[in-house]
C-alpha cells in the first residue's frame, strides 16, 4: 500500500470531560447516561445525525424479553427497561408482543421479541435522555485517533463540519462497535472464522395485501442473492412493515467492503420487490417507504480483552462475581444462504431452513435442572493494561458461540451501563479500571436500576 506523510499540526480542543464515549448506539448512549446521573462531566462522539445506533438508523425496531426463560422472573432492568416505559407513553411509540399461550417450548419463548420500538420516536427519546441527564452530545462527529501524552491516552481526536479537534478526558469508553479506540491504543484485535451476515433494512407498504410472499420470497432466492430473513411491524402502526430479509457476507469493519455491503443489501432489497411485484396478485400497493441509513451489522471484529466469554459460560449458565449483564437470549447462528440455529439453555438445538421442517436436536444430555438465564463478566469488557479504557457493545471479548447470543441489543445494552458505572467508579476512588472495587460498582449499578441477580 503506498502511503502519504501527514504533515504535525496543532488542533484545538474542543472540551474537557471526565468521561469520553466513543460511539451513539444504544450502547454508549446507556454508558453516557449512567455516568452522568452519577454526577460525571461526559460527553458523547456519534458519526450520524442521530443516536441509537442499529436500534434507530438501522431500522432493527426490537428488544427481546426482559425476563428469564421462565418468562416469571426479570432479570433485565436499568436504561432498557426505562426506554421501553417511556415509549409506552408516546403514542405508537411501541407495540408489546406476549409469547403465546400454547407455545409448548418454553425455552423458545425467550427469542420472542417483546417489544416492538418505534424507531424514530426512539431518536428523540435518546435525545430526550442525554440531554436530561446533562451529557454533551456531538453528533455528526466522527472519532479519529487517540491523543496520547506521556504514554497515556488523555484524549480523542474527532472530525466534524467545523473541522479536526481533540476532546480531554480522564475515562474513556469504547462503544464504537468495531473497537476503533481500543483497537487504535493497541489492544488485540481477533476475528472469528466466519462472520454472521450483515442486513440493509427495508421499511415497505402493502404486505398486508400480498397474498404469499414468504413462499415467493424463498423460490427466487437464488435470484435475490441470499436466504431472505424476517419481517416486523412498526411499533402498533397498520400497514407498514419493516423488512430485515437482506443478508450480505462482507467484513463491514473494512472501508471498501462497507461500501460494497451497503450497496448490497439495498440491490437485494430491490429483486425481493420485482420478484413480489411480479409474482404476487396482491402486489399492487406494494411500495418502499424507507431504507435504514445504514446496514445492521451483526458481526465484525473484537478485542482481547482480560477474559474471553465462551459458549460454556453461556450454555451451561455460568455465574460470574463480576457479572454485569444478563440474559435469556439463545445462541443465535445466522448464515446468508443455509440454516440458522439457535442453541437454547434447556439443552435442546433448533435448525432452521429454508423450504424444510425445523429440526430440534439436543446438543447435551439431559439434567434435572437446566439455567433459565445467562451471565456476562466485567472482564470481558476490561482492558488487560490500558488504566482508563473499557469496552462495550460488539467489541466485548466472547468466542462465536458466546458472541450469537451476547450481541442482541438487550444485552450490549447493559455492558454500556456497566461501563459508565465503572468509569465513575475509577474516576471517584482514583483507581485503575482493573483496580475497582466491584461490590461497589455492582451496588451503583443496582441503585441505578439494574437487576442485579444474586449468585
Amino acid at each position: 500500500m503506498r502511503t502519504v506523510i501527514e504533515p504535525s499540526r496543532e488542533i484545538p480542543i474542543i472540551n474537557e470531560v471526565d468521561i469520553a464515549v466513543v460511539g451513539g448506539g444504544c450502547t454508549g448512549v446507556f454508558a453516557a447516561i449512567r455516568s452522568a446521573r452519577l454526577g460525571a462531566r461526559v460527553a458523547i462522539i456519534e458519526a450520524t445525525g442521530s443516536f441509537g445506533g442499529v436500534a434507530t438508523n438501522g431500522f432493527v425496531c426490537v428488544w427481546h424479553t426482559l425476563c428469564d426463560t421462565t418468562l416469571n422472573r426479570q432479570i433485565i432492568g436499568g436504561l432498557t427497561e426505562e426506554t421501553i416505559e417511556r415509549l409506552k407513553r408516546i403514542p405508537h411509540g411501541i407495540r408489546i408482543n406476549l409469547p403465546k399461550d400454547e407455545e409448548k417450548h418454553v425455552f423458545r419463548k425467550s427469542t420472542y421479541a417483546n417489544y416492538h420500538l418505534n424507531t424514530e420516536e426512539l431518536k428523540i427519546e435518546l435525545d430526550t435522555m442525554l440531554t436530561e441527564a446533562g451529557v454533551i452530545p456531538y453528533l455528526h462527529t466522527k472519532y479519529s485517533a487517540p491523543y496520547i501524552d506521556n504514554g497515556e491516552l488523555c484524549g480523542v481526536i474527532v472530525e466534524q463540519r467545523s473541522g479536526r479537534g481533540v476532546i480531554l478526558a480522564k475515562q474513556f469508553i469504547d462503544a464504537s462497535a468495531d473497537g476503533f479506540l481500543g483497537a487504535d491504543m493497541g489492544m488485540e484485535v481477533y476475528r472469528h472464522e466466519t462472520l454472521q451476515p450483515a442486513t440493509s433494512a427495508a421499511r415497505v407498504y402493502g404486505w398486508d395485501k400480498l397474498t404469499d410472499p414468504l413462499n415467493i420470497l424463498k423460490n427466487n432466492q437464488e435470484y435475490i442473492g441470499c436466504r431472505p430473513g424476517w419481517q416486523d411491524g412498526l411499533a402498533d402502526i397498520p400497514n407498514v412493515m419493516n423488512w430485515f430479509k437482506s443478508n450480505v457476507m462482507e467484513d463491514c469493519s473494512v472501508g471498501d467492503a462497507l461500501t460494497r455491503a451497503e450497496m448490497t443489501g439495498r440491490a437485494q432489497i430491490r429483486r425481493m420487490l420485482e420478484v413480489l411485484r411480479s409474482q404476487d396478485s396482491g402486489a399492487d400497493e406494494l411500495a418502499l417507504i424507507g431504507l435504514s441509513s445504514a446496514i445492521g451489522i451483526r458481526e465484525t471484529r473484537q478485542l482481547t480483552c482480560s477474559y474471553q466469554f465462551t459458549v460454556d459460560d453461556l450454555c451451561y449458565g455460568r455465574k460470574f462475581d463480576d457479572a454485569v449483564a444478563y440474559c435469556a437470549y439463545p445462541m443465535d447462528i445466522h448464515h446468508p444462504l443455509k440454516n440458522t440455529a439457535y442453541r437454547y439453555l434447556d439443552g435442546t438445538e433448533e435448525i432452521v431452513e429454508i423450504g424444510k421442517e425445523n429440526r430440534l436436536v439436543r446438543w447435551r444430555n439431559d439434567t434435572d435442572v437446566y439455567p433459565t438465564y445467562w451471565q456476562m463478566p466485567y472482564r470481558s469488557m476490561l482492558p488487560k493494561d490500558i488504566p482508563n479504557l473499557l469496552i462495550c457493545g460488539r467489541a466485548i471479548d466472547a468466542d462465536k458461540g458466546a458472541f450469537a447470543a451476547a450481541r442482541v441489543m438487550i444485552s450490549l445494552n447493559q455492558t454500556g451501563e456497566a461501563a459508565g458505572v465503572a468509569a465513575v467508579e475509577a474516576l471517584t476512588s482514583d483507581r485503575t479500571v482493573q483496580n475497582i472495587d466491584i461490590a461497589s460498582m455492582r451496588r451503583k449499578m443496582k441503585q441505578g436500576g439494574s437487576i442485579i441477580p444474586e449468585n
